[in-house]
């Protein structure tokens, strides 16, 4: 009999979400049909594409160099000799944010990733979809928008990174034409005249609204929307982008979330959706500072149930990574249903039942919808 002492052959295949109970004991080294996986340890609490000194894995067929010296962020990889896009490696980790410990999973050669069947059906009182829409793309690609939306047939949509130009009353007419229904729309407020300080956060509902609030500099709106006679916190967020654990960025993230999490004591009320772009680049503080000890995590996954990254760009030195996340009460509120929406993940049969094509989300923005389904417990 063969043993292969330091590689476990999976039966099951592992998710790369950053909390490694699908790894056995001491094992640190697994592979699959698909992909080989690592996990590693470092010293000290850091980000892996922010070290302070390059770290140099060798994984599969491929060398991967976190943080390379030559740039210090970001992550670089090779075959063999030769300098290759990590995206073309397959590279992906969790967490993306500071830890000692993390997995790491590269793609096998000529792998040519599954599809599957996938039920974007409905399973609770409302559905949410928290979209950072990329510069305002849900209305500078109308119909790729349109297909994506009536395929997923939100209830409540929470936007991030809308453009300042763009205003609450075409944002409405857009849903309300093209996904039926009659949509009402709130927008955080513009500051400042260079382009990132006028992006807007937004709340879109068919539902009624009864009051709505602006966080006057942050990029952050509320609504209280009633359903099934509850009414209902909902807040769209997008927080100070960019940054290591050190850094300017990530003071003012937290500074940000205390702000939030401020409003939510103030507000004093038992329901809560809270979702959007919290650029989880440097610690997750800022979660856990609007979390608390009240709210909880929407854990979810692409289509393929084994990556909870919702952000990716082929073009850049940072591998996907999870940078939108939801939380909600768990008290007042039970989740049903949750997923990240990639239509490169689906299926032919799935693609011509929605009417999608495979590359709608990812030419739509850089960010994937982040779905949820909730019931309001009574």
């Amino acid at each position: 009999m063969h043993f292969l002492p330091l590689l476990f052959l999976l039966t099951s295949q592992i998710q790369i979400d950053g909390l490694f109970q699908d790894w056995p004991d001491g094992v640190t080294h697994q592979e699959d049909a698909q992909f080989v996986y690592k996990r590693i340890v470092l010293e000290d609490v850091a980000c892996l594409q922010q070290l302070p000194e390059q770290k140099v894995i060798q994984l599969g067929q491929y060398t991967i160099i976190f943080s390379p010296k030559d740039k210090g962020h970001g992550v670089a990889c090779k075959l063999g000799d030769t300098s290759i896009s990590s995206y073309e490696a397959g590279v992906i980790f969790a967490p993306t944010t500071a830890s000692n410990s993390f997995e790491i999973r590269v793609n096998k050669p000529k792998l040519s990733l599954p599809t599957k069947t996938f039920c974007l059906e409905t399973t609770g009182d409302f559905r949410v979809v928290s979209w950072n829409v990329q510069l305002g793309n849900v209305l500078n690609d109308r119909d790729r928008s349109a297909r994506i939306l009536n395929a997923l047939k939100p209830d409540v949509i929470l936007f991030q990174e809308l453009d300042g130009d763009d205003t609450p009353e075409e944002l409405s007419d857009f849903l309300t034409t093209s996904i039926g229904g009659s949509w009402l729309t709130s927008m955080s407020v513009v500051h400042g005249t260079e382009r990132h300080h006028k992006l807007r956060s937004a709340i879109s509902t068919k539902f009624n609204v009864t009051k709505e609030i602006d966080y006057g500099k942050l990029k952050a709106v509320l609504n209280t929307v009633v359903i099934s006679k509850q009414p209902i916190q909902f807040l769209s967020l997008h927080l100070r982008c960019c940054g290591g654990p050190n850094s300017e960025a990530e003071t003012q993230r937290q500074e940000e979330a205390n702000v939030i999490r401020a409003s939510i004591e103030q507000q004093q009320a038992p329901t809560w959706v809270i979702a959007g772009d919290w650029n989880l680049v440097g610690t997750n503080i800022p979660l856990q500072i609007v979390k608390a000890d009240t709210l909880s995590i929407v854990h979810a996954f692409q289509p393929d149930g084994l990556v909870t990254a919702t952000w990716s760009d082929v073009d850049s030195a940072f591998t996907p990574g999870r940078l939108d996340w939801m939380l909600y009460s768990p008290k007042t509120l039970s989740l049903t249903n949750c997923f990240v929406f990639d239509t490169f993940d689906l299926d032919e049969q799935s693609l011509l039942k929605y009417n999608l094509s495979s590359n709608d989300t990812a030419e739509l923005s850089d960010h994937l919808p982040l779905v949820a389904d909730f019931k309001v417990r009574k």
